[in-house]
């Protein structure tokens, strides 16, 4: 009779995985809300938080992030970056390869915009995940003496970059409030519609979020947690502006060739 109680209480079995997301689908839904929150308000409270029993109140960092961006590829937005074809013809190598399918594609360059345009619109929300295990890396090199392991960074990098897909559906309207609340005061702010402002906003924002996180998370002193904060929103803007820019290109242009 012991030995069927513990088998019972096993976490690995089938039957308590089972259990578990079936709970964990019923209750998705109050967990949700209760987790959004700290997410936003908080930095870096849930991936405090995920180690411990209290993770149990709030969304798995996995399934937060998986569930947001759903919501985020469905969600009627203006795009993430504005990529398009022609903001990838300051390149040469990168040309080469534009003219080389308008060959191969019997296109004009006309058609070929439209097309690449169109799938881009699709493909740069549904990859965005590609961002995190890089990420995770940064903050593994970073914090490589305090001794943790890729995981706890991977769930740190999850929290983040859900937070991240929240502003990037917020912050469009929030600009469009604004610019439109200027104008009525006979303010011209048009250009916070630009690429440049767009990037400055992102870096202040992740820095401002990244400070109080890793403050939180991994309690060094102030000086070194300003350092580690800069140099993570210089990750994540590298990470937009050449890693994920150019991987989408390429899949973008994989995905009309067929």
């Amino acid at each position: 009779m012991p030995e069927k109680k513990e088998e019972k209480k096993n976490p690995a079995s089938i039957k308590h995985m089972a259990h578990e997301a079936l709970h964990d689908l019923i209750h998705f839904d109050s967990k949700f809300f209760r987790t959004l929150p700290p997410l936003v308000f908080k930095p870096g409270y849930l991936a405090e938080q995920s180690f411990t029993s209290k993770q149990n109140q709030y969304v798995k960092p996995f399934a937060l992030f998986v569930f947001l961006n759903f919501i985020f590829f469905i969600f009627k937005s203006p795009g993430l970056f504005g990529y398009s074809l022609y903001s990838y013809g300051d390149t040469s190598w990168i040309r080469e390869i534009i003219l080389r399918q308008q060959a191969e594609q019997h296109l004009s360059l006309n058609i070929l915009t439209e097309r690449f345009n169109m799938a881009m619109r699709f493909e740069q929300k549904e990859y965005l995940v590609i961002m995190v295990p890089l990420f995770a890396l940064i903050l593994q090199l970073l914090y490589v003496f305090k001794r943790r392991n890729y995981a706890e960074h991977l769930v740190f990098a999850l929290y983040f970059y859900s937070f991240f897909i929240i502003y990037l559906m917020v912050m469009p309207y929030v600009i469009i409030l604004f610019v439109s609340l200027m104008k009525k005061l006979n303010i011209g702010l048009d250009i916070l519609y630009s690429q440049d402002a767009l990037v400055c906003l992102i870096f202040i924002v992740c820095f401002i979020y990244l400070f109080f996180a890793v403050r939180k998370v991994y309690k060094e002193k102030w000086i070194w947690n300003l350092l580690k904060s800069v140099i993570l929103s210089c990750g994540v803007y590298y990470l937009i502006a050449f890693v994920y820019r150019y991987v989408l290109f390429f899949i973008v242009m994989h995905s009309i060739a067929g």
